[in-house]
């Protein structure tokens, strides 16, 4: 299952409005909407604040069905880690 598929299917289980997810979580109203439509990946960071603030969890991996996007981390210098430029 989609990340999308899941978010959406947790929160209406809990009968939490966009907004009501948003004001817990700490995450944009813009950006839930987007991550339930499937139009953005959050990072798994964001995927677990979101979960958190449901008070659920979410498998990530492999045979989880969820495998968020790698995302590389920035160098002070705007240089991507381990990438020579």
């Amino acid at each position: 299952m989609q990340f999308a598929q899941l978010l959406k299917q947790e929160r209406m289980k809990n009968k939490i409005s966009l907004r009501q997810l948003a004001k817990i979580s700490g995450i944009s109203v813009a950006s839930i909407s987007l991550y339930e439509l499937g139009k953005l990946e959050p990072t798994l960071r964001a995927a677990h604040t979101v979960f958190s603030a449901l008070g659920a969890s979410i498998a990530v991996g492999a045979h989880s069905g969820y495998t968020p996007l790698e995302r590389k981390a920035k160098h002070g210098n705007g240089r991507h880690a381990g990438l020579n430029h």
